[in-house]
């Protein structure tokens, strides 16, 4: 405070024109004062202002931050749901591709007993008729003539003929 009460004080003394002017002109206290008080409030009137507004700037950055952390936190929540979702979503999946799987193995198992069933069937089938068409042949080439008689029966003994030749 003293050292802006010697800045601003003046000196009532007779000044000559061509004299430079002192770095610190000397003011008497009394006439300065109230100019001290008006600068005071000034600075504390615009101190309030900015308070003011930094109060307001950092009031709407508050509630900006806020609801970001909200939309964030409700982001989070659905996310969790999503994926909670997918889950369950990819456990089904696995379980119906296992599933599928383990039919197509029991299928593929059971087609491969069935074909080899039905090639030993084929086999049997092929053994018997070939040797009924023996029986056939050994019928016809010792029958007396009853069996020419028979049109049919006569065909196929000379299929079985030519089988065999």
């Amino acid at each position: 405070m003293q050292e802006t009460q010697t800045k601003l004080s003046l000196s009532v003394t007779p000044v000559n024109a061509n004299a430079p002017l002192p770095q610190n002109p000397a003011i008497p206290l009394g006439l300065i004062a109230p100019y001290h008080q008006q600068a005071k409030d000034i600075n504390h009137m615009l101190q309030n202002q900015m308070t003011r507004e930094l109060y307001g700037q950092l009031r709407s950055l508050e509630e900006r931050a806020i609801f970001c952390v909200r939309v964030k936190d409700k982001v989070i929540e659905d996310m969790k749901k999503q994926c909670g979702e997918m889950e369950i979503r990819r456990r089904k999946a696995l379980a119906e591709a296992e599933f599928w799987r383990k039919m197509t193995n029991e299928k593929t198992d059971l087609c491969r007993d069935l074909a080899g069933r039905l090639i030993e069937m084929k086999k049997r089938e092929r053994a018997t008729r070939r040797l009924g068409e023996r029986e056939m042949a050994e019928k016809a080439e010792s029958s007396t003539g009853d069996n020419g008689d028979d049109v049919v029966d006569t065909a196929r003994t000379r299929l079985c003929k030519r089988r065999r030749l």
